[in-house]
């Protein structure tokens, strides 16, 4: 018996794709009717993915194009960069709403987009046309767009930290943000490259000042702030199952107070279900497993300078689960169904 909305995941052999099949495998109103991905012919997922086993009898498809039109009326794509717009645009003419995972439609300056993508873009119609799905922050505008560019996973945890604090015109000098992910959200492509080393005992940095995240980032803030923000970013790779800790150096341009800052956060947040500010710097073993970003501060005895952090399960509330917080928000249901 159909349950509801019928779903499906573009790329669904990736650690993103399988982590929206385990969600959307607990979504009380929708349906997964069809799975593609670059696999050379038709296999059940369950076989591709063994802990699917008595969960579900989905197969996973080479993909085409009709077929996912003639099955699916929401679509998730999780797709590599730069592919995702060869589809969207049939997706869109025939009506369907789509999710879009990659870092196809976050960036509005098509030149920018070839400069950190190497590619030029194909669809600049309805890259215009797309909403930056952070739903805590674009929620209105999500709830009336067809087409949603899911944040990555670094800008989630970061600018749900500083969005705030940026908007209300408190911050001044250079921002400087250290994070940490798990392997997992560079892909698991790219994680297959890294499988004889030791990574549960490693740890290093890597794109310094150069990674395709940073003018997504600055795009959101520098909006918010309405001039230009001075910001580096040093992400790393951390040798843990999963999840984001970012922690942000900043300094404030008058001297504020620990209730200031509170009441900033709460301003923005207190109808986010999936924020939660902490009394103390938060803990990433909060969060793993969970649709929640959790963020903390410290600030220094002159009042003008803290460290503010801010943790993410990379997968879930870095991608799959925002992504279908951001369905919920389409379709007009609430934004917590399937995420708690």
């Amino acid at each position: 018996m159909s349950k509801g909305v019928k779903v499906a995941v573009l790329g669904a052999t990736g650690f993103t794709g399988e982590k929206l099949v385990d969600i959307l495998l607990g979504h009380p109103q929708v349906d997964i009717t069809y799975l593609a991905s670059r696999t050379p012919k038709t296999v059940a997922y369950k076989t591709l993915f063994p802990n699917f086993a008595g969960r579900t009898e989905a197969v996973c498809e080479p993909l085409d194009i009709n077929k996912a039109l003639a099955k699916g009326d929401f679509f998730f794509l999780s797709l590599p960069h730069t592919v995702s717009m060869e589809f969207v645009p049939a997706l869109l003419r025939a009506g369907k709403k789509v999710v879009d995972l990659s870092a196809d439609y976050r960036l509005k300056d098509a030149a920018l987009y070839q400069q950190y993508y190497n590619t030029a873009h194909k669809d600049q119609e309805n890259l215009k046309k797309g909403v930056y799905g952070l739903a805590e922050i674009y929620k209105d505008e999500i709830s009336k767009s067809s087409l949603i560019a899911n944040p990555g996973c670094y800008p989630t945890s970061i600018i749900l930290a500083l969005f705030p604090l940026v908007k209300e015109g408190v911050v001044e000098g250079k921002i400087i943000v250290d994070s940490k992910s798990a392997i997992s959200g560079a892909g698991r492509a790219t994680a297959l490259k890294y499988q004889g080393m030791d990574i549960p005992n490693n740890f290093w940095a890597y794109k310094p000042f150069i990674h395709q995240h940073t003018p997504e980032i600055l795009s959101v803030l520098e909006e918010a702030s309405g001039e230009s923000i001075d910001f580096s970013f040093i992400p790393h790779v951390a040798g843990m199952k999963a999840g984001i800790y970012s922690t942000i150096y900043l300094n404030f341009n008058k001297k504020v107070s620990e209730d200031g800052i509170k009441n900033i956060y709460q301003k923005y947040y207190k109808d986010s279900p999936f924020v939660r500010i902490k009394e103390d710097l938060p803990k990433l073993g909060d969060v793993v497993d969970t649709n929640f970003c959790d963020i903390g501060f410290a600030l220094n005895s002159s009042g003008k300078e803290a460290v503010v952090a801010s943790c993410i399960d990379n997968l879930i509330k870095g991608a799959a689960g925002l992504a279908v917080q951001n369905m919920n928000i389409m379709l007009g249901w609430d934004e917590t169904i399937g995420l708690k």
